[in-house]
């Protein structure tokens, strides 16, 4: 499809002017003040964005999609997650692979790739955990990277589920991802700290609210210290996923003070919500981990942002359905993880841009053009150069609504952010040069998302 936007303010994570881009096929062809007749096609589409923002599809680096876990799976399979991402605005997100038993590394990716094509409506690339070392991990990763995929994540917790590796391995693999150019991502709770908190409150109930508690902020601290001296003793970068806490913020402070190279990414759950809703009936729809923190790390979490210490929001979009999550009321067997994906874009620039917290150009930065740049998509993805792919959303920041249970299109049924009063929508979602949101309808197709290999990561270049 040939598509001409104009009368739009055009945002990138640079500027923001009022031009006119010419979409041709799939990519974008030229972006001007204004286009004469004779530079135009002759089936073109005019989009007219008159008082809205056009700026790059975004991206959640962040998902779990069709995630399977604990005997069950994710609501949001692979379809599902793409449609009401494309509400929100994104056009491209990163997902994980499990490492599959008994397989090499590279054999998650393959077999989640597999799954995900045929169903995705948008564009998806891939992280791959990495739960143990059993053979020659330099040529396990090779072949990861082979395929495309550029980031690992390792989990310093979860010892009991299988995904806890011990140190001298972590090592091992902090080496091999340092020789490859590999962006190693961290899931940053202390479980040594967890394990000894647990024990302080052993033969009582575990109530949600509980969760805190046990998954402390000095978990997170710890953690993150510890993974981040590793890299740094490396020179090499390291992404601390899902940020939760001020005494998390404190730790990557230290380690930037050192030199280390820190990427950092936050949720909009834990810049807006609090714990609160963990000691109130129905606390199993707030549940995730790391838990839910209180007001001060809200804050603190922004100034983060604030401050550039941390570069990126996603979404961890995890969800279950009420019947899943109301199965248990124990925080340590709840099924952790709540929808994102749909609100994210809503929520930071009511909090953010509405609030003067950042502008219209840092969101860009926050939610397309940094994701990309840390996980080699760039700039294929998160830019409006000529030349990329045509992944282009028009917001209308002028749009009221409220979030609620039941306006949204999760399968899960719920927002944790139901009832809350947000600025702005994604009025035109254009993927690749279709559109496939327009006027608050999915006009996308299943399966016509395309899994993009990533290159190497920004952190790398710094």
């Amino acid at each position: 499809m040939n598509i001409l936007i104009k009368n739009g303010r055009l945002v990138s994570a640079q500027k923001m002017e009022d031009k006119e881009i010419l979409i041709e096929n799939d990519k974008i062809k030229s972006v001007k003040d204004s286009f004469s007749d004779i530079e135009l096609p002759s089936k073109l589409k005019i989009i007219d964005a008159k008082g809205k923002y056009v700026m790059p599809g975004l991206i959640d680096a962040h998902t779990h999609y069709q995630l399977v876990s604990r005997g069950t799976v994710a609501a949001d399979k692979f379809y599902e997650g793409s449609v009401l991402a494309a509400f929100g605005g994104v056009t491209t997100v990163i997902d994980f692979a499990d490492h599959l038993p008994d397989k090499e590394i590279a054999e998650g990716t393959i077999h989640r790739n597999s799954e995900a094509t045929g169903e995705m409506a948008i564009d998806w690339a891939q992280h791959q955990v990495i739960t143990r070392v059993d053979g020659d991990v330099n040529k396990e990763l090779e072949e990861l990277k082979k395929l495309g995929v550029t980031a690992v994540k390792i989990f310093t917790t979860y010892k009991n589920a299988g995904y806890f590796i011990e140190k001298d391995p972590v090592k091992e693999i902090f080496k091999a991802c340092k020789d490859l150019g590999i962006l190693v991502t961290i899931h940053a709770e202390d479980d040594d700290i967890i394990e000894a908190n647990s024990k302080q409150v052993e033969n009582k109930p575990y109530p949600p609210e509980l969760l805190p508690v046990i998954r402390s902020s000095e978990a997170e601290y710890r953690a993150i210290k510890d993974y981040g001296e590793i890299a740094g003793s490396l020179d090499m970068p390291i992404y601390i996923v899902h940020l939760s806490s001020s005494r998390g913020l404190d730790a990557v402070r230290e380690l930037k003070a050192d030199g280390v190279n820190v990427v950092v990414e936050t949720t909009p759950h834990y810049l807006t919500i609090t714990n609160d809703f963990l000691k109130k009936e129905g606390a199993q729809k707030f549940l995730m981990t790391p838990p839910l923190r209180e007001s001060a790390d809200n804050k603190a979490l922004w100034g983060g942002v604030v401050s550039g210490d941390i570069s990126i929001i996603a979404t961890d979009h995890c969800t279950f359905t009420l019947e899943q999550k109301f199965q248990s009321n124990d925080c340590r067997t709840i099924f952790p993880g709540v929808p994102g994906t749909e609100e994210m874009l809503q929520i930071v620039y009511t909090d953010g841009v509405e609030k003067g917290l950042i502008d219209i150009t840092r969101l860009v930065s926050l939610l397309s053009t940094e994701p990309a740049k840390a996980f080699g998509l760039y700039p294929l993805k998160g830019s409006l150069e000529p030349g990329t792919d045509a992944d282009i959303l028009i917001f209308d920041s002028a749009k009221e609504s409220v979030l609620r249970n039941d306006n949204r299109h999760t399968v899960a049924g719920y927002t944790p952010y139901d009832g809350m009063k947000v600025k702005g929508r994604a009025e035109t979602v254009i993927l690749r040069g279709e559109i496939i949101l327009e006027n608050n309808e999915f006009l996308g197709k299943r399966g016509a998302g395309r899994f993009i290999p990533a290159g190497l990561s920004g952190a790398y270049t710094k």
